[in-house]
């Protein structure tokens, strides 16, 4: 396993749609094993081969009890329910997104990295983070699911990680010495979505009786 370079916004791979892979050998089996380490020492809980400068549709994600390595990843299946929440990607240091929509819950079909078939069920930040990485292969990054207002600088308490916000926060030890630890910040709120307005007729335009 090697330590890859995680690419910036300025690498083309990233705003390229990324290749299907045809062909399950070594190569793939050691990218993958290089992308978890490097995700890892990020650190992060997911990773696309194009932040790596791999434009194949690769990726890596963990969290909590879930671990999984797709190739060619396809969303078979959002649930209608639409959740906000605050994103930042190791692809684009420095800001984070806040109000990102994404799918409260996803069905995804991939192949392990060794070509067998296999589908994943996600909810909440699980579905979140496989829906930011399935996007990095198509070369869409979260600062496009929002207008430019709900991007933001870091704010000093807050470090980035693939897909997520961690807050830093004071603690103190059983010795009495003060400390920070670091949280994920996950806090997820509904999509408020506005009902459509009833179409006027021309008889309440002109006053007249419906």
């Amino acid at each position: 396993m090697a330590l890859r370079k995680i690419h910036t916004m300025e690498h083309p791979a990233l705003r390229r749609k990324a290749k299907k892979v045809s062909r399950f050998d070594a190569y793939i089996e050691r990218l993958v094993n290089d992308m978890w380490e490097t995700m890892r020492a990020a650190p992060g809980v997911g990773l696309a081969a194009p932040q790596i400068g791999e434009s194949i549709r690769v990726l890596v994600a963990e969290y909590e009890d879930e671990h999984v390595a797709l190739v060619n990843p396809e969303i078979l299946k959002k649930s209608d329910e639409i959740l906000l929440g605050t994103e930042g990607c190791l692809s684009i240091p420095g800001v984070v997104g806040d109000d990102v929509p994404r799918a409260a819950s996803v069905v995804v079909k991939a192949r392990d990295p060794k070509g067998k078939e296999i589908r994943v069920k996600a909810e909440g930040w699980f579905a979140r983070v496989l829906q930011h990485e399935i996007d990095h292969l198509d070369g869409i990054l979260f600062i496009d699911h929002i207008p430019p207002d709900k991007v933001r600088d870091v704010e000093p308490d807050e470090i980035i990680e693939e897909a997520e916000v961690e807050k830093t926060t004071a603690r103190r030890s059983k010795d009495g010495k003060n400390g920070t630890s670091a949280t994920a910040e996950h806090h997820e709120r509904p999509a408020t979505i506005a009902k459509p307005a009833k179409p006027v007729t021309a008889a309440k335009a002109a006053g007249g009786a419906s």
